[in-house]
C-alpha cells in the first residue's frame, strides 16, 4: 500500500519517519516525499577521458571521482554526460516501510534521467546517492536545493 500525504506528515510528526533538514510545505506532496539536490557533485576526472575506451569495475584508479560543487549559477550537465550527486536531505525510514525513488516527471521532460530509480530498501537511512543523466540534446543548467527527485512510501506487510 502506498502511503498517503496524511500518513506520511503523521509518521513524520511522531519521529517514525525523519527527514533534516524538514519542511513539511516543501517536502510534502500527494503520496511522496520531494528529495533535493545537494551542493555535491562527483564526476570522472575530464584529463582522464581522453585516455580511457571503458571502466574497469576491477581497476579502483579508474572509479576515482573528483568532488565538485554547485555554485549560485548552477551546474550545467552536458548532453551524453553523467554525475553522480546526494541528496540535500538525511532520511530515516523505519523497516515497516520501503521507499521507491522516482524522478520528477517536470526534470523528465528535459531529458535528465535518474539511472538509480527503484527500491531504496525497508529501512532505509542516510542521504540519497543519484546518479545523473542528461540524455537530451541541450545543457541542463542543475541547482543546489532544486527538486530532483521523490519518495514514494510503500508499507510492507
Amino acid at each position: 500500500m502506498i502511503l498517503s500525504k496524511e500518513k506520511i506528515k503523521d509518521l513524520i510528526e511522531i519521529g517514525t519517519i525523519e527527514i533534516d533538514p524538514l519542511d513539511l510545505e516543501l517536502h510534502l506532496e500527494d503520496s511522496s516525499i520531494a528529495i533535493r539536490l545537494s551542493p555535491n557533485l562527483y564526476t570522472y576526472p575530464l584529463e582522464l577521458e581522453p585516455q580511457l575506451s571503458m571502466l574497469d569495475i576491477k581497476n579502483p584508479y579508474l572509479n576515482i571521482l573528483e568532488k565538485e560543487y554547485i555554485s549560485e549559477s548552477g551546474f550545467v550537465l552536458e548532453p551524453k554526460k553523467f554525475i553522480l550527486a546526494e541528496s540535500l536531505e538525511y532520511i530515516s525510514i523505519p523497516e515497516y516501510i520501503n521507499p521507491f525513488l522516482d524522478s520528477k516527471f517536470r526534470l523528465d521532460k528535459f531529458g535528465l534521467v535518474l539511472i538509480n530509480k527503484g527500491w531504496l530498501g525497508a529501512g532505509f537511512e542516510g542521504f540519497i546517492t543519484l546518479c545523473l543523466y542528461n540524455a537530451g540534446q541541450m545543457p541542463i543548467r542543475l541547482f543546489k536545493e532544486e527538486k530532483i527527485a521523490q519518495l514514494v512510501l510503500h508499507e510492507v506487510k
